[in-house]
């Protein structure tokens, strides 16, 4: 995984914050806020690709008696945040994709003259 490109970390008012730059300021619509621990992890992310066991090792060794089990539940929250706030380079398509398929392939999955109701699982009978 990775961080998607034209985003910054900002400290605003004691608060971390991610600021979409560029082209980006399309697509990450919410302000995102983290946490210092996740801003500590964000200096990581933004130079290196990583796995989630990675920032899980790098919260373990960096903060004094926090678990591994913690320190993965939390990691968990961050991530998803990232993901749902479309941050989070993860090879996940989100939002809309439009894809050509080949004239071959449509007449393979929808036969042509088949009522549209055969392929809703109707009989296609009135």
């Amino acid at each position: 995984m990775k961080l998607k490109d034209q985003l910054i970390l900002r400290e605003v008012a004691g608060q971390y914050v991610i600021v979409p730059t560029g082209k980006r300021v399309r697509e990450v619509t919410s302000i995102v806020y983290i946490s210092s621990s996740a801003a500590y992890l964000w200096d990581y992310m933004k130079d290196h690709e990583f796995t989630r066991e990675d920032l899980v090792k790098r919260i373990v060794e960096h903060y004094t008696g926090v678990t591994e089990e913690k320190a993965g539940a939390d990691i968990d929250k961050f991530l998803k945040t990232l993901s749902d706030n479309n941050i989070l380079d993860d090879g996940v398509a989100r939002g809309h994709t439009l894809m050509r398929l080949p004239k071959e392939l449509l007449d393979k999955l929808w036969p042509p003259g088949e009522s549209s109701k055969s392929h809703q699982g109707g009989d296609g009978k009135k």
